[in-house]
């Protein structure tokens, strides 16, 4: 396991705001008492036969030809921080992870001693990141956007953190007709709120893409994915890796368009103009 931190680098991790506000309309507790139900879980390894595991694999296939071998990657609103961790086993970055819940952080802490990476967390809000401007070579956001009325806010935190020639990559879940939340669909057609204390925005790609290009990044690459049934995640494994290999193929066709469940997209952030 490496034990590089990011306070052994020299990384600035503070960016101070005069004030506050929230865009999201989730309870600030709301989460935490969630991410403490995942604590309770099983604890399956990184390279288990699961259905997290299998999902994962798909996410890194779209994001891994565009990372950097070496510098700082931050997940923002990590949560269990999976992704963050993917990413650090696969390159030389240095890994921070940032969430409001302090049980999110601990069990982004138990993820990265079953992935075997070393993370540094820190307890912060999206909407202002506790993060020098221009400080990290990634940003990461996993199932995180969607649960914002105004996401711009919160990219444009992000794309202020990362910099010049730097990547930044989201997946997000919007509220939307897939194969996955077939069971949903009365719900998704006419209430934004998940559940109870969980808002769900129905922005898509196109939208996403113009609001990355106004705030100064370029090469946005955008992929619906994700179409399968919310039963293939009970399937045996052998079963379930055959279904999640042959609905691969449509990701980023019209199929996934009108039936995914997710989609990812990427964007380099530029230079500075002269």
């Amino acid at each position: 396991m490496r034990t590089t931190s990011f306070a052994e680098t020299g990384a600035l991790w503070i960016h101070h705001h005069d004030g506050v506000r929230s865009y999201t309309m989730t309870p600030p507790d709301f989460w935490d008492h969630a991410w403490k139900g995942s604590l309770l879980g099983p604890d399956d390894g990184a390279d288990a036969s699961t259905w997290l595991n299998e999902i994962d694999r798909r996410k890194m296939l779209f994001v891994s030809p565009r990372l950097p071998l070496h510098g700082r990657a931050l997940e923002v609103g990590c949560g269990s921080a999976r992704l963050l961790c993917r990413v650090g086993r696969e390159t030389q970055l240095d890994l921070c992870g940032i969430d409001r819940s302090p049980n999110a952080l601990n069990l982004a802490r138990r993820t990265a001693a079953t992935f075997d990476v070393a993370i540094e967390t820190c307890l912060g809000d999206a909407a202002t990141l506790p993060i020098a401007d221009d400080e990290v070579d990634v940003v990461l956001s996993g199932g995180l956007l969607e649960h914002f009325r105004e996401p711009v806010p919160i990219l444009a935190e992000m794309v202020r953190v990362l910099r010049p020639g730097g990547l930044l990559y989201a997946d997000v879940v919007p509220r939307k007709l897939s194969l996955y939340r077939l069971s949903e669909l009365r719900r998704l057609l006419r209430d934004p709120w998940m559940r109870a204390g969980i808002y769900e925005s129905s922005f898509g790609p196109e939208m996403y893409r113009e609001w990355l290009l106004e705030l100064g990044l370029e090469d946005v690459q955008a992929m619906w994915c994700g179409v399968y049934p919310r039963l293939t995640a009970r399937f045996p494994s052998r079963a379930r890796r055959l279904i999640e290999r042959a609905t691969r193929s449509a990701d980023s066709t019209l199929v996934a368009d009108l039936l995914g469940w997710y989609f990812m997209i990427s964007a380099r952030k530029g230079s500075p103009q002269c």
